[in-house]
């Protein structure tokens, strides 16, 4: 687990694990066959690039733009955070030919592990404003998790996503 002793140390982890969340997504779309599955993780990498936008804002706002645009120059990871594979065939229960339900359920797993991992780091501190600062991470973890189940749900029961938008309006 990394060692995180203040917010600044808080917020680049979540930002090194929505950079990882990106790069496996991304990966993984041009390694499945499934047109669905290729669609479903560019979904899921768009979504860890908002997640970025919302912790650069905390970022920003907590510790300052200009290092902010030193960390996003760098190619430095800042930790290794084992949550997402680097390989879509290094994933449990994914292959090159995924789908759309395996490619959910694995984000799913994956956020689940990702707030398992905070809230970890969380029973461990004391100081209150990293305290809050993690609960802020959990809970959008908490909130991608949720949208995603309910994705997961629906297309699961019904074949069709619940929210067409979410794929560029297309009724699959």
């Amino acid at each position: 687990m990394t060692n995180i002793e203040n917010v600044k140390d808080a917020i680049l982890t979540a930002i090194q694990m929505e950079k990882d969340g990106y790069a496996f997504y991304t990966k993984a779309a041009g390694q499945t066959g499934s047109d669905m599955g290729r669609t479903i993780f560019e979904s899921l990498a768009a979504d860890e690039q908002r997640h970025l936008d919302v912790f650069q804002k905390m970022f920003e706002d907590r510790v300052g733009q200009s290092e902010w645009n030193d960390l996003v120059n760098s190619s430095k990871k800042y930790a290794n955070i084992p949550i997402f594979p680097t390989d879509l065939k290094d994933a449990p229960g994914m292959d090159s030919d995924s789908t759309e339900i395996d490619a959910l359920r694995m984000a799913m797993d994956s956020e689940k592990e990702a707030i398992d991992y905070y809230s970890d780091i969380l029973e461990n501190l004391e100081n209150q404003e990293l305290k809050n600062v993690i609960n802020e991470i959990i809970e959008q973890e908490k909130n991608h998790y949720s949208l995603l189940e309910k994705e997961f749900s629906h297309i699961n029961s019904t074949g069709y996503w619940f929210e067409f938008d979410y794929l560029g309006g297309q009724n699959f």
